[in-house]
């Protein structure tokens, strides 16, 4: 789909000035919409330092409390931000889809749209292979994640 190479190369153009550290495609499902977010680095570690720090009070009192389960769900995770709310760089580029049929191959051409402009996209990014890519999925709001590299 056109429209995803559009969303790309109209967010690649506002971020001139981004570090590109995560790329992600998204769908807004209640809202007929797709865009595009993009987190830096820096934000990335902001976000997820105040993460763990709301997590590690829940985990703290399920531990005091003696509830494993509980605890369970609030471990560290020392991953990146993933949370498309929190990007430095929420919608910057979207468009209305109502109408557009939202199957298997519609999330497979968001990910071929990133692919395709991989290059262009590292090349707004410092972070080579590290660079993080991500899509909606018909379920999740980040559904796949994966990394094009340098190569």
């Amino acid at each position: 789909m056109n429209i995803f190479i559009q969303l790309i190369d109209d967010a690649l153009a506002k971020a001139v000035d981004l570090d590109i550290y995560t790329f992600a495609i998204y769908h807004d499902h209640e809202g007929d919409r797709v865009s595009i977010c993009i987190d830096t680095k820096e934000n990335s570690k902001k976000q997820r330092a105040e993460s763990i720090k709301y997590s590690m009070q829940h985990f703290n009192d399920a531990i005091t409390q003696g509830d494993l389960e509980e605890a369970m769900l609030w471990q560290t995770d020392l991953g990146r931000n993933l949370s498309l709310g929190d990007f430095v760089a929420v919608n910057i580029s979207e468009k209305e889809i109502s109408g557009v049929t939202t199957d298997d191959d519609f999330y497979l051409s968001m990910v071929l749209a990133i692919k395709e402009r991989a290059k262009q996209i590292l090349a707004n990014s410092s972070h080579g292979s590290s660079l993080l890519f991500c899509s909606s999925t018909a379920d999740e709001e980040v559904g796949l994640v994966w990394l094009e590299g340098n190569n």
